[in-house]
């Protein structure tokens, strides 16, 4: 039995923060899968269980501040265009460059949890994006709804009829950056997966 632990424990400690990963996963899937085919309010209103709810709030939060920081940020620049879409921008840009450098410094979990990140970021810009036509989100401030991020975008760009199409191209990053979260693991290289518990010094 002693040696069967052995052999696992490297297993279960590689694949431990994936297996974790799955229900929030699934859940955000659904949750804007529901939002572009139907309603954007079904995104913000959406029950999360209990054991999730915690760390959605603190990601949703930080997530939105940076949105809102990045419009700040791309405004010095003084072109209106940049500046709107320097929310949805910075709100990709910082868990990207986490995952950099996370990635180059093999911080295997951290490099995980940068890629979720991110694909959450690419789910809120996807499901920010279906709803260009259609204008039912609330704004943050009581922003009027001729604020709406991409309807002025896709607006400026000739591209408001296919809002959807783009929306569903931006769900597709997700899906592969939560893919990338699963199977990050698999980046180790297997000389440092053996753990000798029965090494003697």
């Amino acid at each position: 039995m002693e040696a069967f632990i052995d052999r696992i424990l490297p297993y279960v400690k590689k694949w431990s923060f994936s297996i974790c990963m799955i229900p929030f996963i699934w859940i955000l899937l659904e949750q804007f899968w529901l939002a572009i085919t139907t309603n954007i309010l079904l995104a913000v209103n959406y029950p999360y269980p209990f054991f999730i709810w915690p760390v959605m709030f603190v990601i949703d939060n930080v997530s939105l501040i940076i949105h809102e920081g990045g419009h700040t940020i791309f405004g010095f620049f003084n072109w209106r265009f940049l500046t709107i879409l320097g929310g949805t921008l910075l709100e990709c840009l910082i868990p990207f460059l986490l995952f950099i450098s996370t990635w180059r410094n093999k911080q295997i979990t951290l490099a995980q949890f940068s890629l979720f990140w991110l694909g959450f970021t690419w789910l809120e810009a996807a499901a920010y994006c279906s709803d260009a036509q259609y204008l039912n989100l609330p704004l943050i401030g009581g922003l009027p709804k001729s604020a709406h991020d991409f309807m002025n975008l896709l607006t400026m760009t000739d591209l408001i009829l296919y809002s959807k199409e783009i929306a569903w191209t931006m769900y597709a990053v997700a899906v592969v950056c939560f893919i990338g979260t699963l199977l990050w693991p698999l980046t180790k290289r297997p000389e440092l997966e053996r753990i000798h518990l029965d090494l003697k010094l």
